[in-house]
């Protein structure tokens, strides 16, 4: 039986507390957010309370916290009050430790992307600048900022309409998709810990859409539950592919050889999912000797 270490936020002092959260949310997108006060000056900050909220109208979310270390807001609140826009983007590895040096709580008058030696380019609708080499730049406006609270570590909720969607163009795919495997982003993790997201840590798995293509975790038979050969993506497909025949498989017997079938299964599984149920269905009618078809 599991056991669970059970906590109360309201019986936390914060010091203590903002290290559960941000150890247990993960793992979190990372905006790198461009501002300018009314005079100008730019400031760039990383915010890992972030992310989309809304396809249409598109809108895109972070939230500046009160610093628990100096009760102030930060300065990318305070020019959004001043001129509500903004450019988020993306951090990509190769820019990583540069991000780095964007964390610290500067003085409003220190320009970020000076001292971390960034490159920019102009916006083409709103007044803060883009980062240049950044595979993903939203420019967007400020719909509204809800405060959430006055206390050190209170989210300032910035709420942002996307005006423009630029992607770099190596990162998209054969249709014109930005492609995660060409991105090289990174996430905030719990505490110093951060991910890097890359084609190899990744996997695909369709999500049913009809709830006539899913099949239930009780009728999917126990020897595919149980494979040390199949991942849980290889199963998430096949659930996502109800076969015809489920109620016939409740009849077969187990495979006698169960990772040699799955080994097959895994081979066909990310062309074509049927294929690898219609395998698995008639080696068990092979080997139990029965003359039915798949339906």
């Amino acid at each position: 039986m599991s056991e669970y270490k059970t906590l109360d936020p309201t019986h936390i002092p914060l010091k203590e507390w903002h290290p559960y959260l941000i150890g247990s949310i993960i793992p979190r997108p990372i905006a790198w957010v461009t501002t300018v006060n009314r005079e100008g000056r730019p400031n760039l900050a990383p915010f890992s309370y972030f992310n989309v909220f809304s396809s249409k109208p598109p809108i895109a979310v972070f939230s500046p916290s009160t610093s628990a270390r100096t009760g102030q807001k930060k300065d990318t609140h305070n020019n959004l009050l001043e001129v509500p826009e903004c450019v988020i983007h993306l951090v990509p590895y190769a820019l990583a430790a540069r991000m780095n040096i964007t964390t610290g709580e500067y003085p409003p008058e220190i320009n970020e992307i000076e001292r971390a030696g960034l490159e920019t380019v102009p916006s083409l609708i709103v007044r803060p600048p883009r980062i240049k080499g950044t595979p993903v730049q939203i420019e967007a406006r400020v719909r509204d900022i809800l405060s959430l609270g006055e206390t050190p570590g209170a989210g300032q909720l910035v709420i942002t309409e996307i005006l423009l969607l630029h992607l770099e163009t190596r990162i998209l795919d054969e249709k014109g998709l930005p492609d995660p495997r060409k991105m090289d982003i990174i996430a905030r993790l719990g505490e110093f810990w951060y991910a890097r997201i890359t084609s190899e840590s990744l996997f695909w798995m369709k999500q049913p859409r009809n709830p006539a293509e899913v099949m239930s975790w009780a009728e999917l038979p126990q020897d595919l539950k149980e494979s040390r050969i199949l991942t849980a993506a290889d199963i998430g497909h096949l659930l996502a592919h109800r076969p015809p025949y489920v109620e016939q498989l409740a009849t077969l017997p187990k495979p006698a050889h169960p990772d040699a079938l799955h080994m097959q299964m895994q081979k066909l599984l990310s062309q074509d999912p049927q294929e690898a149920w219609r395998l698995y269905f008639e080696s068990l009618q092979a080997a139990s000797n029965t003359p039915s078809k798949p339906r």
